[in-house]
């Protein structure tokens, strides 16, 4: 969620929880919910699965599609079918999105800025890499989660990813830290795990109703400029069950790689959407600017000189539906790349 969670600490939750009030108008929690925990029939798949993989294209670039958080690869169809001559992609799905199981909850006292769910998924995205014959894929990251992992790729097996195209990400969520009395610090990271740890989890999402989390979610507008497209997007990320969007979130909020920005080895190319001035100007859906825009400027000064960052014109979260031809343009101009650094180390 996104209004709701601006601030996780003590004294900024009841700042954060009065501006989804005033925003949504919906502010319900309900004392018998436990969204920490899978519903008692719940059927879970094992940690380090995956929830599914397509297989899409003939090309000769190898492409690994990261669809993010709610989202499975099916999001990404039209974008497979229009470059299957030009790329080989490999789409996978995050277990628990788009209808299919998630893992277990991790023990109890597990922090979540151990990401137990987003490094098993890491994990098992570099078997696959492997598994598939992958050669030096570009990843492209899509939305938050399917981001950090793609960045975790590169950080973590700079030898395995060719290069990173990120579609509608943040690179982290911004929250100044409380030491600072003018709020332009970032939190650490030490304070943002414990803060998600202590208060925003077991405080907030563990009794938020469902109601209040689609009240407060990302607005449809928000994904697509095609208004039918963009309904369709929304009700696929609301369909997940509320404990596995959650336990993402979680991860993701408990989750800070701006630091690691600097010693990136990897091409990558960051593509923000524009949004409207009619989302800016609008009270309920205003906080994109902060999220999708100002938060890349907020890291920009740490990054390596192998991130760029590119507005992209008319432009929502699914970039590859909205502006198709500037998302094969990055991926096209980092796998030439990737050939001319091979050729250049074998003739070395």
């Amino acid at each position: 969620m996104r209004a709701v969670t601006v601030v996780f600490v003590v004294v900024a939750l009841t700042s954060a929880v009065k501006s989804a009030d005033a925003q949504s108008g919906v502010f319900e929690q309900d004392s018998t919910l436990d969204n920490l925990h899978h519903a008692p029939a719940y059927v879970t798949a094992p940690l380090g699965a995956l929830g599914g993989v397509v297989r899409r294209g003939t090309g000769d670039v190898d492409v690994l599609i990261i669809p993010g958080w709610g989202f499975g690869a099916d999001a990404f169809e039209r974008f497979m079918r229009d470059n299957a001559s030009r790329y080989r992609m490999v789409a996978v799905t995050l277990p628990g999105f788009a209808g299919t199981p998630a893992p277990p909850m991790p023990p109890a006292g597990t922090s979540y800025g151990d990401a137990t769910w987003t490094r098993a998924a890491e994990d098992a995205i570099v078997k696959l890499i492997v598994a598939e014959g992958l050669r030096r894929p570009i990843v492209l990251g899509h939305f938050i989660v399917g981001t950090q992992l793609a960045l975790r790729l590169a950080l973590d097996h700079p030898e395995l990813v060719g290069g990173v195209v990120i579609v509608g990400g943040e690179p982290m969520r911004f929250v100044p830290s409380r030491r600072d009395s003018t709020k332009s610090t970032p939190m650490p990271l030490d304070e943002r795990v414990a803060g998600v740890d202590n208060f925003m989890a077991p405080r907030w999402y563990k009794t938020v109703t469902q109601r209040t989390w689609l009240a407060n979610n990302y607005a449809a507008p928000q994904y697509a400029r095609d208004s039918a497209r963009a309904d369709e997007l929304w009700r696929q990320s609301s369909n997940v069950p509320l404990p596995v969007m959650i336990r993402y979130l979680c991860e993701y909020y408990a989750m800070d790689l701006s630091a690691d920005f600097a010693r990136l080895a990897v091409e990558t190319r960051v593509l923000v959407p524009s949004f409207t001035p009619e989302v800016f100007a609008d009270k309920k859906q205003s906080y994109v600017k902060a999220l999708f825009l100002d938060s890349w400027d907020t890291v920009r000064k740490n990054m390596s000189a192998r991130m760029t960052i590119r507005s992209v014109a008319d432009s929502r979260i699914f970039i590859t539906d909205d502006q198709p031809v500037i998302v094969r343009e990055a991926i096209d101009e980092l796998a030439l790349l990737a050939r001319r650094s091979a050729r250049s180390a074998r003739q070395q």
